[in-house]
């Protein structure tokens, strides 16, 4: 273990702090700031809301009485709870996703000093909290970052119980388990699990893993934890079991373009894209690998084996969810998230040791200042695009949009979207918005008391017939939308005409 009472190592531990910092205050700032965006994260959040306002803590909302079957509710059970703490804004929705995240960070920096050293641990931190995937996701109102601390505490929690023989450790191990169940299902065992076994076998630590796990007591502890919610889900909405195990966790990921999605509809990709998206989400850290110190295949195996198989350890995490996504039809970008803190780890492994060697741009590790810099340009380009260029951001907000309607509103008006739902006004509106798919329900609406502001893209306004056109006046224009606002009716308005339908 290196002296970490050095110079030279405190001198590395003030500049991997200083990171750390830069990088949390930058997903700060966006978690207060940021608006959310349609689809995903927004969705996630009206849901969570709803969740508040019904006072219905057991069954999800899609819609006003409609379950959501496609989660479980630990995701919007946290966001709920910070919605009910601080209200329905960003901060109420994002801040128990983040102090989750900041518990994720806390847990590789962990592993990095019991494992190497506190430089190793922090290096981690800071690799793992940079990589775009993490980063986004670390305050994200989706079921992704829960996912990810459960699986967190299980493979530490394993890990230090059969190594160190900790008891405490091996109930950590099973409190993942639980947490990951009531994030996202069964799927936390598919993604810990066989690593664990690859690694056992490998090893041949099977009396250790025997002896220093509570097995029952853990077990019992897990399921009391996390089956109570799934019977209760079950009672009170009947075929979730069913939708949940066979349809979320069988035929999304088997069946192309599944079309069983009660939600939305599934992302048909092609064989492969897994890897596409690990390199995407870790860039530029994920360049380190090319400084990899192994030139031949036993070299790779006795670092494999050391310290009692921790770079096995960590290597088998990070390729499982990666291997087992590969022949996948139907996933999306956060697929490779449970696979980023055993890579923060070992990029940290290698990269730390050069370092300390004083090798700077001359190797294309982890913490090479370029690459470093690298990772500070993407960092200012997200704070750009979602707080100053947002007509430039990847995906859209009805958040302004819903605030100019918001001052303008009297009592008795009422905002109503033609087209597409969308989840962003629902919840800045706090549910108080209506829609219409068609421009004959446009005109109903039309002939409802109070006065009407229409929001739509600006290309379906000409969907409407003449007449209803007349009926508007344009008040703004936001990314793809436009707001409309209902004025008195013209006497010469005529009655008849062809009504219209959006194609979206």
């Amino acid at each position: 273990m290196a002296d970490v009472s050095s110079a030279d190592d405190r001198k590395l531990l003030r500049r991997l702090w200083l990171m750390l910092a830069v990088l949390v205050a930058c997903r700060l700032v966006l978690l207060v700031f940021a608006p959310h965006t349609d689809p995903s994260e927004s969705r996630y959040a009206e849901i969570s809301r709803k969740m508040v306002e019904t006072s219905d803590w057991i069954t999800p909302q899609f819609k006003y009485g409609v379950p959501f079957w496609a989660k479980p509710p630990l995701s919007m059970w946290m966001s709920a709870l910070g919605i009910g703490l601080f209200g329905a804004n960003e901060f109420g929705s994002r801040i128990f996703i983040f102090l989750a995240a900041l518990a994720v960070l806390w847990l590789v920096a962990k592993m990095g000093a019991r494992e190497r050293d506190p430089a190793t641990g922090l290096a981690a931190a800071v690799l793992l909290m940079g990589m775009p995937l993490f980063f986004y996701c670390s305050a994200a109102v989706m079921t992704d970052l829960p996912l990810l601390l459960g699986i967190t505490m299980a493979m530490a929690g394993f890990r230090f119980a059969v190594r160190d023989g900790s008891r405490g450790w091996g109930y950590v191990f099973f409190l993942g388990l639980a947490v990951g169940l009531l994030a996202k299902g069964p799927l936390v065992g598919v993604l810990v699990m066989p690593p664990l076994v690859g690694w056992v076998v490998v090893t041949g630590r099977w009396r250790q893993t025997w002896k220093n796990l509570p097995w029952f007591t853990g077990t019992l502890l897990m399921l009391l934890i996390a089956v109570p919610w799934y019977v209760l889900a079950e009672r009170k909405t009947p075929g979730f079991i069913d939708y949940f195990i066979v349809g979320e966790h069988w035929k999304r990921f088997t069946v192309k373009g599944w079309q069983g999605d009660l939600y939305g509809h599934a992302h048909a990709t092609a064989p492969g894209m897994i890897a596409v998206f690990v390199l995407a989400g870790t860039f530029p850290w994920c360049l380190g690998f090319l400084a990899l110190p192994f030139r031949r295949l036993r070299s790779l195996l006795e670092w494999a084996k050391a310290d009692e198989g921790g770079g096995l350890y960590w290597m088998l995490w990070a390729l499982w969810p990666v291997v087992f996504f590969l022949p996948a039809r139907n996933i999306i970008a956060t697929y490779p998230l449970p696979a980023l803190p055993a890579l923060a780890m070992l990029l940290a492994g290698i990269a730390v040791p050069l370092v300390r060697k004083g090798v700077g741009v001359g190797s294309p590790h982890a913490l090479n200042p370029l690459i470093v810099s690298a990772c500070g340009a993407v960092m200012v380009w997200a704070l750009g695009v979602s707080l100053v260029w947002t007509d430039h951001a990847p995906k859209f907000s009805e958040r302004e949009l819903v605030r100019r309607y918001q001052k303008q509103h009297q009592t008795g008006d009422v905002l109503l979207y033609y087209g597409l739902r969308k989840f962003s006004a629902e919840f800045y509106a706090e549910g108080n918005i209506d829609y219409a798919s068609s421009a004959d329900e446009v005109e109903q609406k039309l002939a409802a008391p109070g006065r009407l502001f229409l929001a739509c893209p600006t290309r379906y306004i000409s969907l409407l017939p003449e007449p209803v056109r007349q009926r508007f006046a344009a008040v703004g224009t936001w990314g793809p939308e436009t707001l409309y606002e209902e004025i008195p009716m013209l006497p010469a308005m005529a009655g008849g005409h062809q009504a219209s339908t959006p194609k979206p």
